[in-house]
């Protein structure tokens, strides 16, 4: 049985010493105070300041940013399906400081592949936190979806990712199991929401996606892939004095690039996003082309993308179910995110012509 505490306030001073001293760290702890996150409340995990305290002088951080799978049946399954600890885990331990992003360091990362329990302890960013709620600037839309391009391109069909046994595609077995989530989550949706995507477009994603999932998922695996972040939305972007720094990477992936691009435009679409959209894609396009990814043109780009919609606009919405059976208000600010996720990823389909897109049989 592993010795990794399953949530957050069940932290020692103990074990984080131990921890840390595997790590190469000679600091002695002596306290822990764990704070959650005030208005935060995860699906799947749990999140807090951790202020650590130490016997004399450290050159350790005081304050720690910490992660943990929530200790509940509905975070168990949601994690049994997603792997978002393993694929974290095994990012930062593998790859965290090979990949040309500026990422919080870590100080602790312990997962236990039988029990699932994990604790992430990471370096706390002083700056701004990112809100897909109120976007950004032209200008860091700019500099991020450039930086997004040359992950893609340095890492496009590389087997420093690829070899991973943590790098899933479309074909894990625990993904499938997810397919009945979906499955039962979209039709409810559907009811509650009957106008949340023109009615053919939503037509096309039931009867594709929804209702013969397995073969779609295989046409995404045929694409041409690269190390995916999978939820690189300003949520998980923190702005600090010397640029972005690029948080959670539980649903790091090898799928098609347009996956991330697709998520990134429409999540955090703004007015302004929307209407600079074509030099946005300018941008990602010359990052790809010149981190060794292909010389590709904006429609082929615009392809990979759309490919990706049936499972952005299905899985969002099905997530926002997921939040209102758990008791989500439509005043909660977890609920507003994925009612903008949702919106988004719709306008996405609308804009980018998905049925043009994406064969329809």
């Amino acid at each position: 049985m592993t010795d990794i505490p399953a949530s957050l306030s069940a932290l020692t001073p103990e074990w984080v010493n131990q921890r840390l001293a595997a790590a190469g760290h000679d600091s002695e702890v002596t306290s822990i105070n764990v704070r959650p996150l005030e208005g935060f409340t995860g699906i799947m995990g749990e999140v807090a300041n951790v202020d650590v305290t130490y016997a004399g002088d450290s050159d350790l951080p005081t304050t720690l940013f910490g992660k943990c799978p929530r200790d509940d049946e509905r975070a168990r399954s949601y994690n049994k399906v997603m792997n978002a600890y393993k694929r974290e885990h095994g990012f930062y331990r593998d790859l965290y400081d090979k990949v040309p992003m500026t990422i919080a360091r870590s100080f602790v990362n312990e997962y236990d592949d039988e029990s699932g329990r994990a604790v992430l302890l990471i370096e706390k960013i002083e700056g701004t936190a990112g809100d897909i709620l109120d976007g950004p600037d032209i200008e860091m839309f700019n500099e991020l979806i450039g930086q997004l391009g040359t992950m893609h391109g340095q890492y496009w069909g590389s087997e420093v990712f690829g070899s991973r046994d943590w790098a899933i595609d479309w074909s894990a077995p625990s993904l499938l199991a997810g397919i009945p989530i979906l499955r039962e989550g979209w039709p409810v949706m559907r009811q509650v929401w009957p106008d949340m995507g023109p009615v053919e477009i939503l037509d096309f994603f039931e009867r594709t996606w929804v209702d013969d999932t397995e073969t779609w998922l295989e046409r995404i695996n045929e694409r041409p892939w690269t190390m995916v972040h999978g939820d690189y939305e300003f949520d998980n972007i923190f702005f600090a004095a010397d640029g972005p720094v690029i948080l959670d990477w539980q649903t790091t992936i090898k799928s098609n690039a347009g996956q991330d691009l697709a998520w990134f435009l429409g999540v955090g679409a703004t007015a302004e996003s929307v209407a600079e959209e074509d030099a946005l894609l300018d941008t990602y396009l010359a990052a790809l082309a010149a981190a060794g990814g292909p010389d590709w043109s904006k429609e082929e780009l615009l392809d990979d993308a759309a490919a990706s919609l049936q499972y952005h606009c299905t899985g969002s919405a099905t997530a926002l179910r997921g939040v209102i059976a758990g008791g989500g208000k439509p005043e909660d600010r977890t609920y507003q995110r994925f009612v903008k996720m949702v919106n988004g990823m719709m306008a996405c389909a609308v804009r980018w012509n998905v049925l043009d897109r994406v064969a329809q049989d």
